[in-house]
């Protein structure tokens, strides 16, 4: 396993250089990083974006998602998704051209304004710091959005549609997609059912289309709160090498209410899940994620995520040896 960074929302030349410090040797980018309206991701900025990031001495590993109005007709089933997906098999083309090896991807509308959803994000945890926290309770009765209720089985067609033309794309180009696992996993939200809310869900991802080039962005938060046990489902995806990367996260409780605290302060045991990604054979990047805001820390969150790092980094040194 190797130490990553996340830099989804863009990255100044501190958060660089302290990561490398740190011992972190990738990094994981997303849209935010490479600004563009061209539906695509571009072959030049990816060049210049990947070589940013080269220059501080990390490799970039992934690319997780983009702007919701490049997939949006895509998930939605909506007329235009053609035009969508052939931007995205130019995204993919273009990724594997500069030599970046995953993109992250997840298959669910955007509910209360985001990707994921979150009904607090100033719940106190240890000694005052903030947490982002969920409570179903609260957002249960949400009506359905502009696009109206969506079923399971629209959202299964609409998903294989998308795979069925990208994961060829990708076996071609070198590129594995990864899916993130719906966040929170509830049935529904806002009238969108959500699909890839369990293991069953995101076995059958994986099935749907059987290729080395579709797999998941495995977000240990999400799935830790998903039903069944976490250390299972890392054995079950990472033995047969669906695991892209991780999302390196720990939480209170599962659904339907719990908070994201910090890494040593959750339910699950982070030292036994890292011993089963060694076990299952996994060896890809590791990042940290939604981390608790601290006294004093700046926006980007450095010091909270300079504990998330260290804390991981000496869990991979002992499971995997130094590095």
């Amino acid at each position: 396993m190797r130490l990553g960074l996340d830099i989804r929302s863009g990255a100044t030349d501190e958060e660089l250089i302290i990561a490398r410090q740190f011992g972190a040797v990738d990094a994981v980018g997303g849209p935010d990083c490479i600004p563009s309206d061209k539906g695509y991701f571009d072959f030049h900025e990816l060049v210049v974006f990947k070589q940013r990031v080269e220059d501080f001495g990390l490799r970039l590993a992934a690319l997780e998602n983009v702007p919701w109005d490049w997939n949006d007709k895509i998930k939605l089933g909506l007329p235009g998704r053609d035009e969508q997906i052939e931007n995205y098999q130019r995204s993919i083309k273009n990724a594997g051209s500069v030599g970046i090896p995953i993109l992250g991807y997840n298959f669910r509308p955007p509910v209360s304004g985001n990707y994921g959803v979150r009904t607090s994000k100033s719940a106190l945890g240890r000694g005052g710091a903030q947490q982002t926290s969920f409570d179903y309770d609260l957002i249960r009765n949400e009506p359905a959005g502009e696009w109206g209720e969506i079923t399971a089985s629209e959202m299964w067609n609409n998903l294989e549609y998308f795979l069925k033309a990208v994961i060829p794309i990708a076996e071609e180009s070198g590129v594995t997609m990864a899916l993130h696992p719906d966040d929170p996993p509830a049935s529904q939200i806002g009238g969108v059912t959500r699909i890839l809310n369990s293991h069953d869900g995101l076995k059958h991802l994986i099935d749907l289309v059987p290729s080395d080039s579709n797999a998941l962005d495995f977000c240990q938060g999400s799935v830790s709160v998903m039903e069944g046990d976490v250390h299972d489902a890392i054995r079950y995806f990472g033995s047969r090498g669906k695991i892209a990367y991780v999302h390196f996260r720990n939480v209170t409780a599962r659904f339907p209410k719990f908070a994201e605290t910090f890494i040593d302060e959750g339910y699950v045991d982070m030292a036994a899940a890292m011993a089963v990604y060694k076990e299952a054979g996994f060896d890809g990047p590791v990042i940290e994620d939604h981390v608790p805001v601290v006294a004093g820390d700046d926006p980007k969150k450095l010091r909270s995520r300079a504990f998330a790092m260290g804390y991981t980094k000496a869990l991979i040194d002992s499971v995997y040896g130094r590095r």
